[in-house]
């Protein structure tokens, strides 16, 4: 009786390994598109690393076929070895009973995906399990068993394969061949160094309010749908190529690679992106088309256009790729609303989004590079008559009353009115709307800024001392999980932070006696830039969504000029600046040909310093 195996198989399969092999030796014209996707060690089985290995070796003679295969297996004494004329036959028969002629290529992809994963989870196991011997030796110094992990986790990055990410030198090649139908061109690919000068957008009257586009910032552009969101970023790549030479990376969860691509040579280039799809294109455009796409071909632009991507797979290819090619200076991510979120379930999408930008605002400044994300409004703004967006429209955090008491690490139980009253060198207002106002408090070389507004008030009486006075949206923190304000009922808990000892906290749940609606007043939107939440009474209060940007950008179009839009002439795009952490906020206007969706500047820019101004 055979001996049972009472522990777990390592993570394989076997069949799809000899699927993916008996496929090659079936159709041995996909081994060139196989190659850099797997390598030899990927493979679970010894037996099969070695027919690879050997398959690798004749396709350099040009000479991919069973027969030779059998010779060259025998010639290196390793036919035994895999076992025989029979296992090459067996692979050939798997190939044949699982696939199809078809659509092998794809097929021959997703195995490769799988055997690659299953390696990785290999190698985490063995990897985990030299740690935790490492980690039982007395005299093993502590910091070399970190040092030991980091190489270890660095070794494993490197051997996720990249298949969804594709450099645009390798992208042109495939759209001048749909053009010309011509047989493939390989390009030389050449070391690009870093620009050390400041990147500017190249819309002149966007780089006088941002200064450009600053290292380590959040910036989201965002509007309602069809506005430009995506052509303008485009526009902004387009510039950017004109003036330095950078690597970009740009992930699109909405359109495809090809998309992207024949939209940036549409504007490149002034040929409608019409005319690139229907191939209607003159000797003159050809020649420009030719000379653009010599040019894209130098660039470092990588595209990736997975479906379904996650804040941790983005965050992750980003901080790959940013450090294996080191030239990477700039993230475009269209856009926040398709972001998915894998490993927390929240109890609302508002919750996922808020979590998705802190994520975001963190890699850029982890990067040190502008994060340019687009985004959609909210559908508040589509029963507005004026669709004149705000920064409102952006955000759906809620404000606090300003009779409450603020607790921050460097306010503790500060009333927001009674700064108003003290000392006038300490803030500054700037009229926004007739019932809204900004301000902006110094309080020991810490810069605050408060978003004030008029809403109604619903009070929390949590006891006879914690009385919490927010608005209805506003977001507390209960069970492990941020809820609204609306979303709570009496005799709900939420969380107290206690201060137990020295720069130790703990958390303690609270009953709310009570919730009801006081009055309508002047309410304010603290913005604490490097923090989640802070604490309202010691109450953990959540931060506002909107926060973690740097700079707001909304595009709008006037109804009118919408109805008149035309693919000859040109119509005019409001930009709003709605919030710059580090200059000053305006407006200015764009044109925007619908032809090729290309953004240019106005010959005489109105440039408008205050958006109240604007109308």
């Amino acid at each position: 009786m055979k001996a049972i195996y009472y522990y777990p198989f390592p993570p394989q399969n076997y069949l799809e390994e000899e699927i993916l092999l008996g496929a090659i030796l079936i159709n041995p014209s996909i081994f060139p598109h196989i190659t850099p996707l797997i390598k030899s060690d990927s493979f679970f089985l010894e037996k099969h690393q070695v027919i690879y290995e050997n398959l690798l070796n004749i396709h350099k003679h040009n000479k991919l076929n069973p027969v030779q295969l059998l010779y060259y297996l025998s010639n290196t004494e390793n036919l035994i070895l895999i076992g025989g004329i029979e296992k090459i036959i067996e692979l050939m028969k798997q190939s044949q009973i699982f696939t199809s002629s078809t659509k092998i290529n794809k097929y021959a992809e997703e195995l490769i995906t799988s055997i690659n994963q299953n390696y990785i989870k290999r190698l985490m196991i063995q990897y985990g399990y030299n740690i935790i011997r490492l980690a039982y030796v007395k005299k093993f110094p502590s910091h070399q068993l970190y040092n030991r992990a980091s190489n270890y986790l660095n070794f494993t990055s490197s051997k996720i394969p990249k298949e969804n990410m594709k450099e645009f030198k390798d992208l042109v090649g495939d759209f001048i061949l749909q053009l010309k139908n011509k047989s493939n061109k390989q390009y030389k690919k050449k070391e690009l160094k870093p620009s050390k000068t400041s990147i500017i957008s190249g819309f002149e009257s966007l780089d006088k309010l941002t200064y450009g586009l600053p290292n380590g910032d959040l910036i989201v552009i965002a509007g309602r749908p069809s506005m430009g969101k995506t052509s303008l970023a485009i526009n902004i790549v387009n510039n950017i190529l004109n003036n330095l030479n950078i690597g970009i990376c740009i992930f699109s969860l909405e359109m495809s690679k090809m998309q992207i691509l024949q939209k940036l040579i549409s504007i490149a280039s002034q040929i409608s992106t019409q005319d690139l799809t229907l191939n209607n294109i003159n000797k003159y455009q050809w020649n420009n088309l030719k000379a653009i796409c010599c040019k894209l071909v130098k660039t470092k632009i990588y595209l990736n256009d997975t479906a379904n991507m996650s804040i941790d797979y983005i965050e992750y290819t980003s901080k790959l790729l940013h450090k294996e090619t080191l030239y990477v200076e700039i993230i475009i991510i269209d856009y926040l609303q398709l972001i998915q979120v894998e490993e927390y379930d929240y109890e609302t999408r508002t919750q996922e989004l808020s979590y998705i930008t802190r994520k975001l605002k963190l890699l850029a400044q982890n990067l040190n590079v502008p994060l340019i994300i687009l985004s959609q409004l909210n559908r508040s703004i589509e029963n507005r008559v004026n669709k004149k967006p705000i920064l409102s429209d952006l955000r759906e955090s809620g404000c606090i009353n300003t009779i409450n008491l603020l607790d921050i690490d460097y306010i503790n139980y500060i009333n927001i009115s009674n700064i108003f009253r003290y000392q006038n060198k300490l803030y500054r207002t700037v009229n926004l709307q007739k019932k809204t106002s900004y301000i902006l408090l110094y309080l020991r070389n810490k810069e605050i800024n408060l978003h004030i507004l008029f809403q109604y008030i619903f009070m929390m009486q949590i006891n006879h001392i914690i009385k919490i006075q927010i608005t209805y949206n506003h977001k507390i923190y209960n069970k492990n999980l941020w809820f609204r304000q609306y979303d709570l009922l009496d005799n709900s808990f939420i969380l107290k932070e206690v201060e137990f000892y020295i720069n130790k906290q703990m958390l303690e749940n609270l009953y709310i006696q009570n919730i009801n609606c006081i009055q309508y007043t002047k309410v304010y939107d603290i913005k604490t830039t490097n923090n989640l939440y802070f604490k309202n009474l010691t109450i953990i209060v959540h931060n506002s969504i909107e926060q973690d940007a740097d700079i707001v950008l909304m595009l709008y179009k006037k109804e009118k000029e919408i109805n008149q839009s035309s693919l000859t002439l040109p119509t005019t795009i409001d930009l709003f600046l709605c919030k710059n952490r580090n200059g000053p906020t305006g407006c200015f206007q764009l044109l925007f040909s619908l032809n090729n969706t290309t953004f240019t500047n106005l010959q005489n820019p109105n440039l408008i310093n205050h958006i109240e101004e604007y109308d």
